[in-house]
């Protein structure tokens, strides 16, 4: 219930803060909430555990203990602090020694000498040709999680800290009988400063803003500087925030167990037993809305995952047959999902070995040792960093030299992707085969997202040469600049005002009962743990394995990765006019086959994201529900309050304890709400992140009076945007429904492109470009009396 308040309240701060019957309101309804004063008894224990520390119990002259970021505001703490924080108690904290500099310096020499030590086993891998096979599962997972050298230069030294965090647990409290979450609380109090990895981490998380983009009127690509004070907030290359404590096996690193310690069910096994293969569309729902969703969850997340430290390899965790490597050729950044004997599909196959590759970490946001923190490769914005680039060496590489365009390849006279210099590293196909470059990898993922990518680098262009059209004096940066502030905005208004409704059957502020307050410097738009690793995973259940295009299909598991389809004749409008006709299926667990047995070119989409789960840390679903202000499930049956009975006696059959069960299958199984396609627990998360994702984005298009906000007129323009515009715009089509998430009906009919609002950009026209009053005047009328002759045909 705390956590409902919070994500309920936070954009009702600044009214209710002064009015005195809003506050007795408030009040009054917290008086029912008894079932949840276990959460509130932790969350005083904290702090007044963080009084008790700052009352004078330290551990060493540079140590500042982290439970004090809940009562102490920081303007470099990043991310803040997890609600259920476990720590020591004060007895506990006088019978552990003090850690001292020279004892966490000694661990940081012991770790990178066990670091150094993994050059002999990537070169031996290497040697013996352990990488993934072309075309394989292995290189469709690396490719779909292709980590930057930027990502991988942070993930060496977060892994030389982790190694080291994990020595300090075992040689510094481990011994005297803490528990591993509460000792690793202890080793987070430690940080990073007189260790030789301070002034990088500092640099990363702790840099101070220079003036000109404390003011810029643009983003920056990597997204630091949105917020001048907390300049990292939302920075590409940084880690993920916490909801809830990562519930790591040793505290720090290794994946989550059962509650009794045993390892949990394989996760293909989890997903066999709770997925199936019915085909149930939604007579209601298009595939627009499915990709859309992964399109826009691209530009939030991107999680990389690991290569070979020393010799910069993508890693295979399983034998090419689908069997299990020796113990001398597994890598220890492997955590393959083993494939029970008796799984229904790979047992003709003899498969027992499924691909996974753990994920990049990086530092954590206070420099501190501790737990692990996965890092987001892309910006934490809405912000079209997967359009233009996560960072600027990036960005500039994906730009022509004039006009302000964004680069295109011409095939058969159409405009597509600019074509990617080395196809066989982007794509799972030859060296001469086609693939595209992007801000994101992923754009190749399959043919529908790389469709959407191309329609906003069309748009973008589009909007280039129109502006250099009324505005003939501005130069490239200005037309670009000024080209990406109007896309990113079209995105989040299609993303806020049309796809979220689609989505969960209400409007932002409906889901919020509130207005926009405009934008808070005091809220970190970072995106969660949890969010990123399960809370879209939604996606793969409304895709189809079909891509219809004009009464014909190929199948989705032979575009992975491949996607040369577009490079056919007009493909780009038959992909898109395919996916506002074509139904989605239900958001269920119901899974093609392309998804859960061909995903990636042989994986299972379902059993790798429960798995990410638990590479993360993430605690289970019953204790994120209790986040949400469900009930505390002591028992299976306790999940029958928003899971379907059937569903609940799988999950009894499945796990041990209620503690046990992975989040993102909770929240699968969880009954949608009422006129939307998702539970309680999801929408919960969805509702958190956006908000924050809205109000701690400096540059979102609503705000006003910031340096980068639109005029009145501009944002009245902007407010016209929709998908089907896009289309119209873009893609050829003449006739389309005015929502295009939304099948076409009698409510949402096809109507002419002439029908559908567009924005006009004659709002962004210098002043001194302007025509005179008089001009102005005639073209009004002229528009006026052409529009009303047409009315009388």
């Amino acid at each position: 219930m705390l956590f409902k308040r919070i994500i309920e309240g936070k954009s009702m701060l600044n009214a209710e803060s002064k009015s005195p019957e809003k506050c007795s309101r408030r009040k009054s309804e917290c008086e029912g909430c008894g079932e949840h004063s276990t959460i509130l008894e932790e969350m005083m224990k904290m702090v007044l555990l963080g009084v008790v520390l700052w009352a004078g119990v330290t551990f060493g002259s540079h140590v500042a203990p982290y439970p004090l970021n809940l009562i102490v505001t920081s303007d470099i703490i990043h991310p803040p602090p997890m609600y259920d924080f476990p720590f020591p108690s004060a007895e506990m904290l006088k019978r552990i020694p003090t850690v001292t500099v020279a004892h966490t310096n000694k661990s940081i020499d012991v770790s990178k000498l066990g670091v150094a030590m993994l050059q002999r086993l990537e070169n031996n891998l290497e040697n013996a040709g352990v990488t993934p096979k072309a075309g394989s599962p292995a290189q469709g997972f690396a490719i779909f999680g292709y980590p930057s050298d930027d990502a991988m230069h942070y993930e060496q030294s977060s892994m030389v800290v982790t190694k080291a965090s994990q020595n300090l647990v075992y040689t510094r409290c481990g011994r005297y009988g803490l528990a591993s979450d509460e000792c690793a609380s202890f080793i987070s109090t430690l940080n990073l400063r007189e260790s030789e990895f301070g002034g990088e981490c500092a640099a990363l998380e702790r840099f101070t803003c220079r003036s000109n983009k404390m003011s810029s009127r643009y983003r920056t690509f990597d997204g630091s500087c949105n917020n001048p004070v907390r300049s990292s907030w939302g920075q590409a290359l940084t880690g993920y925030k916490r909801l809830l404590h990562p519930r790591y096996a040793d505290g720090i690193e290794e994946p989550r167990r059962a509650l009794s310690h045993k390892a949990l069910p394989s996760a293909r096994a989890v997903s066999t037993k709770m997925a199936g293969n019915m085909d149930k569309p939604d007579d209601t729902k298009t595939i627009a809305l499915a990709v859309w969703s992964q399109f826009i969850y691209h530009d939030l997340v991107h999680t990389p995952v690991r290569k070979t430290i020393h010799t910069n390899q993508a890693i295979r965790c399983c034998d090419n047959d689908g069997f299990s490597l020796t113990p001398r050729y597994i890598h220890p950044s492997c955590m393959p999902i083993s494939v029970p004997y008796e799984d229904p599909f790979f047992k003709s196959k003899f498969v027992t070995c499924m691909e996974y590759t753990r994920s990049v970490t990086t530092y954590r946001g206070d420099c501190t040792f501790g737990a692990s923190e996965q890092m987001n490769q892309a910006t934490h914005f809405l912000d079209g960093s997967h359009i233009y680039g996560s960072n600027s060496r990036d960005a500039a590489a994906l730009r022509e030299k004039t006009g302000g365009l964004l680069k295109t390849s011409s095939i058969d006279d159409e405009e597509l992707l600019p074509l990617a210099s080395n196809p066989a590293e982007k794509c799972l196909v030859g060296s001469s085969g086609t693939c595209f470059n992007a801000g994101d990898v992923r754009a190749n993922m399959h043919p529908w997202l790389a469709s959407f990518h191309t329609l906003w680098v069309r748009e973008h262009n589009r909007i280039a040469r129109a502006l250099a059209t009324i505005n003939p004096g501005w130069n490239s940066d200005r037309l670009y600049h000024e080209a990406r502030r109007i896309v990113v905005a079209e995105l989040q208004h299609i993303t806020f005002k049309n796809w979220l409704p689609a989505l969960t059957g209400k409007a932002f502020d409906e889901l919020y009962d509130a207005y926009d307050t405009g934008y808070n410097s005091d809220i970190d738009p970072t995106i969660t743990n949890s969010f990123a690793t399960a809370a879209f995973h939604f996606v793969n259940s409304l895709l189809d394995q079909d891509i219809e295009v004009e009464g014909n299909s190929s199948r989705l598991m032979d575009s992975y990765f491949k996607p040369e389809i577009l490079a056919q004749k007009g493909m780009v409008q038959k992909l898109l006019k395919g996916m506002i006709t074509q139904k989605s299926q239900g958001l269920d667990f119901n899974y093609d086959d392309d998804l859960r047995h061909h995903w990636l070119g042989g994986l299972d989409v379902l059993a790798i994201d429960i798995q990410r789960g638990r590479d993360h840390g993430l605690p289970g679903y019953s204790q994120y529900r209790v986040l949400c202000g469900l009930p505390q499930a002591t028992t299976f049956q306790h999940f029958a309050d928003v899971i379907p009975q059937e569903t609940v006696d799988k999950l009894s059959q499945l796990y041990e304890a209620p503690g046990d069960v992975d989040l993102v299958v909770g929240m699968m199984a969880e009954t949608p709400l009422p006129g939307s396609l998702l539970g309680p627990t999801a929408t919960c998360f969805l509702k958190e992140q956006l908000w924050r994702t809205r109000s701690g984005d400096r540059y979102f298009y609503t705000h006003t009076d910031e340096a980068g906000s639109f005029s009145k007129r501009q944002l009245a323009e902007l407010r016209r945007a929709t998908l089907a515009r896009l289309i119209c715009d873009n893609a050829g089509v003449t006739a389309i429904q005015k929502d295009v998430f939304q099948a076409p009906s009698d409510s949402n009919p096809i109507v002419s492109c002439e029908a559908i609002k567009k924005v006009s950009l004659e709002a962004w026209q210098d002043p001194s470009q302007q025509p005179d009053i008089l001009t102005r005047t005639n073209k009004w009328i002229k528009n006026k009396v052409g529009s009303s002759g047409n009315s009388t045909k």
